[in-house]
């Protein structure tokens, strides 16, 4: 018998209460089998039955925090293309990199589309496996679609790959991306989310209504900074009137809204980050719904690597404060969803090189005697309130032409 059976004898014997008590039983039996490591908790969950034993599989599950809103997320990269404009100067990514635009190719979620050939199907399928292996449900999903500028891929293109990644999801083959989506409303993995990324000029009325057709419910816009003199010499090819038509466009049509801020550009400063802070949230115009914050790197095959002149990116403490300066200033029903990117430290040269971004700006508020109104910053499990003192609160503000609440 091995270990892990063993293992999971005892734990079924003893019925553990935490992952503590977990973690002290596969030590005693591990010591009392002379094994010299303990076995992994997919070991584990391998030799249970999740189903029969719920609880149980919970407490093993592998970094829980993945599916702790109940959904699990699966990203997948579309194939490399270019960006219709051409390249950012800070942007590493593209064909001429073999990488899909925007990325180095090194990130967990480009590894892993590059060694499934960009396929949908089984990029959705591998990052499935995955989950249950490590004892996450997988029954509700959010789908993000990563790789650049996904609007302006060729229309068949786009409702290809939308059609693959929900043949997986549905465990069926539909004819048309429409009858796919209708399809995976009784699927054993429903998309309860779809996300896309792409470009303010790539947000016509035209394509807004693709996104609504391929069942997105959230865009993702590279906003950068709000100063046009700066976006033009990144050769960003799109203007601040862009950001607001495109932030419009993708309101009105019932969609949520996700800006990317790259703090610490060429031309920009702290000061000028703060100000661009301000006016997110004090003008109409913007109010995104989530954000994400992106320090801006050095990173290697970028063009402005070859042609840095006198900028130097933010080091760690710099963006720390610019990021808390950010978090101070941000409305209760706003979301920071993620704060620096996935690059690994061996591709960049310069800038932000810990890894734990979030954290600094966390320890640089509470020195201030300040904290995150976010929706991220105050879920329930973190300021573990008792449910007897909520209170229910109506908050409105005018965002891009109407009301939102």
């Amino acid at each position: 018998v091995s270990v892990a059976a063993r293992v999971v004898e005892r734990l079924l014997e003893e019925r553990p209460q935490s992952r503590d008590a977990v973690e002290r039983i596969k030590l005693d039996v591990a010591r009392s089998s002379n094994s010299k490591g303990l076995p992994a908790n997919n070991e584990l969950l391998a030799q249970l039955d999740a189903n029969a034993e719920p609880e149980l599989a919970m407490l093993l599950r592998v970094k829980p925090m993945r599916t702790s809103a109940g959904v699990a997320p699966v990203a997948i990269m579309t194939s490399p293309a270019p960006c219709p404009h051409g390249t950012c100067t800070y942007c590493p990514g593209g064909p001429v990199n073999e990488a899909p635009q925007s990325y180095t190719g090194h990130e967990p979620a480009a590894r892993r589309g590059a060694r499934h050939s960009y396929n949908p199907e089984t990029q959705v399928a591998g990052r499935l496996e995955q989950y249950a292996r490590n004892g996450h449900p997988t029954d509700k999903v959010e789908l993000i679609i990563m790789g650049g500028t996904f609007t302006a891929r060729e229309p068949e293109y786009q409702d290809e790959f939308l059609r693959g990644a929900f043949r997986t999801l549905n465990g069926s083959v539909s004819g048309s991306l429409d009858a796919a989506l209708a399809a995976n409303g009784t699927a054993p993995h429903r998309c309860v989310a779809l996300t896309m990324e792409t470009r303010p000029t790539e947000c016509s009325d035209w394509a807004v209504h693709q996104m609504r057709r391929q069942g997105a419910t959230r865009v993702e816009i590279g906003v950068q900074c709000l100063d046009d003199a700066v976006l033009d010499k990144l050769n960003r090819q799109q203007s601040v009137d862009d950001v607001i038509a495109a932030t419009r466009r993708l309101k009105r049509a019932g969609l949520k809204v996700v800006y990317h801020l790259m703090p610490g550009l060429p031309g920009m400063s702290p000061e000028k980050d703060r100000h661009d802070f301000a006016r997110l949230f004090n003008e109409a115009d913007f109010q995104p719904d989530m954000l994400k914050l992106y320090p801006t790197l050095l990173v290697k095959g970028a063009p402005l690597a070859a042609n840095p002149g006198n900028w130097v990116p933010y080091d760690t403490e710099t963006a720390a404060n610019v990021v808390a300066d950010l978090k101070e200033m941000v409305p209760p029903w706003v979301r920071i969803q993620r704060i620096q990117r996935d690059i690994p430290k061996h591709q960049i040269i310069a800038g932000v090189m810990n890894s734990n971004l979030r954290q600094y700006a966390r320890r640089e508020l509470k020195r201030r005697g300040k904290r995150c109104a976010c929706i991220n910053c105050r879920e329930v499990w973190r300021a573990r309130i008792d449910p007897a003192d909520a209170e229910l609160r109506t908050r409105s503000y005018n965002a891009s032409g109407g009301r939102e609440y």
